[in-house]
């Protein structure tokens, strides 16, 4: 029984230094913003991520949030149009058929 208490209390020690370094963590980040340029990409990676230069890529690789921004404003695009043909083809289908 003893055991089970004390495993309990480690957890429980262990869960309370988690969340105190969490904290901790997005103080400093807040604190200490990281300075990101835009570059261009080099590599084979970068350039399948910027779709060949399309959206801005940052210097620690990954997108930026512009980049970011474009490249989910195409993919709902794509998708709207998809839709749109996909709607318009069962329409068709519909009218032709009968």
């Amino acid at each position: 029984m003893s055991d089970e208490l004390s495993r309990k209390s480690i957890k429980k020690e262990q869960k309370k230094r988690e969340k105190e370094r969490k904290r901790v963590e997005k103080a400093y980040a807040k604190e200490h913003p990281l300075n990101i340029t835009v570059v261009s990409p080099e590599t084979r990676e970068e350039m399948r991520l910027t779709r060949k230069g399309r959206y801005q890529l940052g210097s620690d690789g990954k997108l930026t949030p512009q980049g970011k921004s474009k490249r989910l404003t195409y993919r709902y695009n794509l998708t709207i149009i998809f839709l749109i043909v996909l709607i318009i083809a069962t329409y068709a289908y519909f009218f032709l058929v009968n």
